[in-house]
């Protein structure tokens, strides 16, 4: 748990001091979007944005049999909402989902799926933006 908080203030910091790969990608509300880490993404007609900062992966590779299915951590920074802040979302355990500004985000997907061989350290969030119950 240490580990997962001390991931986050880093990330965060990193965030705050980083810039964004690209313009952000515009989402409307309903809708998921993907988005690469460091890339950002906006909510249509809203100043609410957020960027994908990075991502602790300890899930079971999907060509070995584990005792624990393991979970990704994914750090994210919110901002355009009043206060910036980070917040981190779980594949594999809860939250899977906050809110921001008037909208809910979940993270749905995290690929590439872990394997026992090294791969590919590009990696693919897939976040579901809608209005906050």
């Amino acid at each position: 748990m240490r580990t997962c908080v001390s991931l986050v203030a880093l990330l965060a910091l990193l965030a705050a001091c980083s810039r964004a790969t690209s313009a952000p990608v515009e989402v409307i509300p309903g809708q998921t979007t993907q988005l690469q880490e460091r890339q950002s993404v906006r909510v249509s007609n809203s100043a609410v944005l957020v960027q994908f900062v990075g991502a602790n992966d300890s899930r079971c590779p999907s060509d070995v049999v584990c005792v624990w299915a393991g979970e990704a951590a994914i750090a994210l920074w919110f901002s355009g909402a009043g206060t910036e802040r980070a917040d981190t979302l779980r594949l594999g355990m809860k939250p899977t989902a906050t809110t921001y500004g008037g909208y809910q985000f979940e993270a749905t997907d995290l690929q590439p799926y872990p394997k026992s061989q090294a791969q590919s350290a590009t990696r693919t969030l897939t976040l579901r933006v809608s209005t906050a119950p």
